[in-house]
């Protein structure tokens, strides 16, 4: 949209003299060295398959926005962006390219049937479980694509998990390994104890400088800040537009008159019918005989005859003559004329009509109850109308504005400052913050993430237009970048003093925990080290991995240690999540299936099979990169174009 506003507005001199700039250019290297692929564009070349800058961008960039929306507010900004995560996502893009080269070599193909059927379950596309044409379009067209876009991207995708999903479909695990597998996965270990907590309280806080700096200068870069922006922005909200136009009431009656349905429900009928049913094309003797036939119902009706059983037993309207030729509630338009004026002439007093005729026949209507017209007079209904006429003429004071704000920043786009001279509007200031956004305008994800944009962080222009919501956008440019830096120690220094403590704290534990275990393997036990020292033996007998007493930490690297001899035990001392613990290991048992559970033998079975699939996987890219020529250009990854 915004590259068509250009083009729209790309006249008269600012046309000829950008045209005239272009053509320099040209004239110097020529037209054709503008359609053809330079290595300046590439980031990658996987054998004759070039990856441009731009495809790499915006999978980069679709990435990064898959994974903020999977992770919510545990989306850390900086764990998907700089070198280090680009060259990982160029990497699987790699991988991708060589995985379809193969799938094409081998001749795979998704054929049209196969496509088809996995679109329709997917569950996106479906309402109540069945498959909906107009939510999958419309879901398709939300994410900025055709549906035929979608389909050729999917069919790749399918084209391309034949190879993995065919190694996976060929895994499978012997029995052997199976029962070694868990004997491994289900082993239990019994062991006794004793946890030596860390207590920074007990660590004296009279740090020398020197002492105080070595840790800081140990850890700086746990105390980098994080990479911040101030922007400054135009925000043109219609909601805060104040309008001269202010509609005189001859305009506002005429609305309420055009717009009448909306404020009055008109009066409605409960009635019945009996219709005598004459073709199109009956004479008129035909006619007449049907008509008589109606009147001598009419009358019947009218002496106390029940009007729902003759009915039943006359009307050739086939819909309501087994309701008693009930028509519901029946308001204006309807019917066909001739019955709506019949029908709103009864009265409560002669509710039985004389026959009336339609297209259809001759109808005898029979008023059951009326329900009054409802609804708001003009002088109830006139307040949302000047409402609405204010928001009318806000939202065209809005796109006028609009307009003319896209129009002077496109003329420079390196400032605010003409735009706000031009239309009135002042420049707002927000920030510092970071790419996890900050408070008020900052908030907004899209305007996070056109601050930190390369259009505006480093070419220094205005963002395009923002939606904020209906009628509500804003343009933006950075006023201040503040790079990620280490902070000095003088205003980190309580912090490091903590962290002093907490390792003086740890290395204290580690020493009495050493201690302990000296004790205990020069024949000591672990109760009678740990008697009136407040600290407490546990017995764990047969935990498994997943025990977590005495802590996970403990049990974890409990599992690590060798199994003891028989009649012996295992002693270490070993982390724990806070301090260190001194365990002693004495019984290992082989973990084992019950023999009535073939059902979890399986699942252990699927599980080798799926991990020896990711193996050979992982193994057939490796092969793929081995024969492959692929020239990467490290210098083209992170530039902005």
């Amino acid at each position: 949209m915004v590259l068509q506003t250009i083009r729209e507005r790309l006249t008269g001199i600012v046309a000829i003299i950008i045209l005239a700039l272009l053509a320099i250019p040209f004239a110097f290297v020529g037209i054709n060295s503008y359609f053809q692929s330079s290595s300046t564009n590439l980031v990658a070349l996987v054998n004759d398959q070039e990856i441009t800058f731009n495809e790499f961008n915006q999978s980069f960039m679709n990435y990064r926005r898959q994974a903020q929306a999977y992770l919510g507010d545990a989306f850390d900004p900086t764990q998907f962006d700089g070198p280090v995560a680009r060259r990982e996502h160029l990497d699987r893009m790699i991988d991708e390219a060589l995985m379809k080269q193969a799938a094409e070599k081998l001749g795979l193909a998704v054929d049209d049937d196969t496509l088809a059927e996995r679109i329709r379950s997917i569950p996106a596309f479906q309402v109540d479980g069945e498959f909906n044409t107009d939510l999958y379009e419309s879901r398709v067209q939300g994410q900025g694509m055709t549906p035929s876009q979608f389909e050729k991207n999917l069919r790749a995708s399918m084209v391309l998990d034949q190879l993995p999903g065919a190694l996976g479909d060929s895994s499978f695990a012997t029995r052997s390994e199976t029962d070694q597998f868990v004997s491994l996965q289900q082993q239990k270990r019994t062991f006794d104890a004793v946890v030596v907590p860390t207590d920074p309280d007990a660590i004296d806080t009279n740090f020398s400088d020197e002492d105080v700096q070595a840790w800081y200068d140990e850890h700086k870069q746990e105390f980098r800040t994080k990479e911040q922006v101030v922007i400054e922005y135009i925000e043109l909200n219609a909601d805060e537009l104040k309008t001269d136009e202010e509609p005189d009431d001859a305009t506002l009656r005429a609305k309420y008159e055009e717009q009448k349905a909306r404020f009055i429900t008109p009066e409605q009928r409960l009635v019945s019918h009996i219709l005598i049913q004459v073709a199109p094309d009956a004479d008129e003797a035909t006619r007449e005989t049907a008509k008589q036939e109606a009147q001598e119902l009419a009358d019947r009706a009218r002496k106390g005859e029940d009007f729902a059983a003759l009915a039943k037993q006359y009307s050739d309207d086939a819909g309501s003559a087994e309701k008693g030729g009930d028509l519901g509630w029946v308001g204006p338009g309807l019917m066909t004329e001739s019955f709506e004026d019949a029908m709103y002439k009864l009265t409560r007093e002669h509710p039985i009509s004389d026959p009336v005729q339609t297209g259809f026949g001759w109808h005898v209507i029979e008023l059951r109850d009326i329900r009054p017209a409802t609804g708001q007079t003009f002088e109830e209904a006139r307040p949302a109308l000047l409402e609405e006429a204010r928001s009318e003429a806000a939202e065209r004071k809005y796109l006028e504005i609009a307009d003319r704000l896209v129009d002077v920043v496109y003329e420079d786009p390196t400032t605010l400052e003409a735009a706000a001279l031009d239309t009135g509007l002042p420049i707002k200031t927000a920030g510092p913050f970071s790419r996890d956004g900050g408070e008020g305008i900052a908030a907004n994800t899209d305007v996070v993430d056109a601050a930190f944009s390369d259009l505006v962080l480093l070419q220094g222009s205005v963002s395009d237009p923002i939606d904020l919501g209906p009628n509500h956008m804003v343009m933006l440019r950075d006023k201040e970048h503040i790079p990620a830096a280490v902070q000095p120690l003088e205003d980190v220094r309580d912090q490091v003093i903590t962290g002093l403590r907490q390792q003086r704290a740890g290395k204290a534990a580690k020493a009495r925990a050493d201690e302990l275990l000296a004790a205990l393997n020069g024949g000591q036990s672990l109760a009678d080290l740990t008697a009136d020292s407040g600290l407490q033996v546990q017995n764990v007998v047969d935990a498994l991995r997943s025990t977590d007493v005495p802590d996970h930490d403990v049990v974890q690297h409990v599992f690590t240690l060798a199994s003891p001899a028989e009649g012996k035990t295992v002693n270490a001392v070993v982390p724990a999540s806070n301090g260190y613990a001194v365990v002693s290991l004495s019984a290992v048992k082989a973990g084992e299936l019950a023999k009535d559970s073939p059902l979890g033998r399986e699942q252990y079975r699927r599980q080798i099979a799926n991990s020896s699939a990711s193996y050979e996987a992982w193994a057939l890219r490796r092969e793929l990169r081995d024969a492959a020529d692929i020239k990467v250009f490290e210098e083209n990854l992170g530039v902005a174009r």
